[in-house]
């Protein structure tokens, strides 16, 4: 086999590491900063894009953090709102309540005060109708005209009677 001769290896090995050795210092001299350059430009851009999602991150958290604050506040206000207006309900309830039961005392009142008033007056109509009935009596009973000052007396005897009994 010719390739295991040592006279042929020796030569293929020397022109295989010079072939080699040039093709490194032609990768050097014009690939190398090439790719240097495309793998600086990808790790400047990798680490921007980073940078710029931290930012975003701390923007959104930042952003979320305010809207959770609004988010509270818009609580507390309308905690605020219902305690208002369960307070004035409230309110408006007891001065209602209030109102109702003075135009219930001064209806109450109002209507003692007609039924008395009504009582006194059906109290003198009796008596003027006694007074005139005991009059009567009397006269039928004398068959005599009593005179003024007998009339008003027998009347008053008459009432303070019907008052004795009534009592």
């Amino acid at each position: 086999m010719p390739q295991f001769d040592l006279h042929f290896l020796t030569p293929l090995t020397f022109w295989s590491i010079i072939s080699f050795i040039i093709l490194m210092a032609i990768l050097y001299k014009y690939a190398l900063p090439a790719i240097t350059e495309i793998l600086d430009s990808r790790q400047k851009t990798i680490i921007d894009e980073i940078d710029r999602a931290e930012k975003l991150r701390k923007d959104a958290e930042k952003t979320l953090a305010e809207y959770q604050e609004k988010l509270q506040y818009a609580f507390q206000k309308s905690e605020e709102v219902v305690n208002d207006a369960v307070k004035k309900a409230e309110e408006i309830h007891q001065k209602k309540l209030y109102e109702t039961n003075a135009e219930k005392e001064k209806i109450l009142s109002d209507a003692r005060k007609t039924i008395e008033f009504e009582k006194d007056k059906a109290l003198i109509e009796i008596r003027t109708h006694a007074v005139y009935l005991t009059i009567a009596a009397t006269e039928k009973l004398t068959r005599k005209t009593l005179t003024d000052a007998d009339s008003i007396r027998l009347a008053e005897e008459s009432i303070e009677d019907v008052f004795k009994t009534m009592r």
